[in-house]
């Protein structure tokens, strides 16, 4: 089953059908049927649309959509490989993945004069909207209106995260279990902070020293922080910036020395960051005529890792390390 979606062809269609019992045992079946097919209306006959609508009024004696038709004629883009995606399917809260094995047909089912239009599926997977962070994107883009026709393919920027998305979930053993939806969404919206802070990350790499000094300060300053001052160095030691903590209830009382969290920043993005920066923070003191009480000391760096010698001496010390992915996020 998984090696069926791995050789998938490039386009993936989502396709919406009847939730009629007869419909969902076709497709469990692997005939994967669309209405508003009577007797006389096949694609594969009928291919302008002047002809298809007159078929259609002489068989149900009604004027159809007038896009109708070419909702319909997508169905002839489907090849076999394609992905097919079907909300819905077979109850609320799933939906099935499906390969396409055949192309289009026009068979009617004996009693039944309509669903004749038929994709032959192989390769089915059910799958819980609410099973992973996957299948909550997949499941989120049947929300759109672009996805709310009967059939619709999905667009040539959305195709690979979709495709990847669904051979991953092939790859589960049980995909119609659903999670709690809180958590997986929690979950999706985390992955996509990590992806912006990778970005960001990329772009950082480019910058001088400066703004990226800059663009720390402003990041503590977001998250609630006040900045008190900055490039000050004392006792052999070196803060970039020095931040107060927030105390609620203690802003009035001048006896409370203010605590702060002290920053080293270090632009280092083609390589891992050293002792130095660790060593400026530990022997950074305020001094005698300062009232700051230093709770914490932040190196922070452009690089994508430390040392193993610049970790153990800011283990040793209570030194905070951030870097790489963790410094994106926080910059962001």
């Amino acid at each position: 089953m998984v090696e069926a979606i791995e050789q998938a062809g490039p386009n993936c269609f989502v396709f919406r059908t009847s939730d009629d019992e007869f419909v969902q045992e076709e497709l469990r079946d692997g005939r994967l049927r669309q209405g508003w097919g009577p007797n006389g209306t096949s694609l594969l006959e009928v291919r302008t649309r002047e002809a298809w609508n007159q078929a259609y009024r002489a068989a149900w004696c009604e004027e159809p959509s007038p896009r109708r038709h070419g909702i319909l004629s997508r169905m002839l883009d489907m090849q076999a490989g394609d992905v097919v995606l079907c909300p819905k399917a077979p109850a609320y809260g799933q939906f099935t993945i499906a390969r396409v094995s055949e192309p289009y047909r026009f068979e009617v089912a004996e009693d039944i004069d309509d669903f004749g239009h038929i994709i032959t599926v192989e390769s089915q997977r059910v799958v819980s909207n609410s099973y992973n962070a996957d299948s909550v994107m997949i499941s989120d883009l049947f929300r759109s209106a672009y996805f709310r026709p009967p059939v619709a393919r999905v667009q040539d920027y959305r195709q690979e995260d979709v495709l990847d998305a669904v051979k991953r979930l092939h790859n589960q053993k049980d995909t119609v279990t659903p999670q709690d939806p809180a958590r997986v969404r929690e979950v999706l919206y985390d992955e996509g902070r990590r992806i912006a802070a990778r970005s960001l990350m990329g772009h950082v790499a480019n910058w001088g020293f400066e703004q990226f000094e800059a663009a720390v300060g402003q990041a503590f300053e977001r998250k609630g922080y006040e900045r008190l001052g900055g490039n000050i160095t004392r006792y052999g030691g070196d803060a970039d910036h020095v931040f107060s903590i927030p105390m609620p209830g203690f802003e009035e009382m001048e006896s409370v020395s203010v605590p702060v969290l002290i920053v080293q920043v270090k632009h280092h993005p083609n390589g891992p960051t050293g002792v130095e920066g660790v060593r400026q923070l530990v022997e950074f003191q305020p001094g005698q005529d300062c009232d700051w009480d230093v709770r914490y000391r932040v190196l922070f760096s452009s690089a994508e890792s430390f040392t193993d010698e610049c970790q153990r001496l800011a283990d040793g010390h209570d030194v905070v390390l951030i870097c790489g992915i963790e410094a994106g996020l926080c910059m962001l």
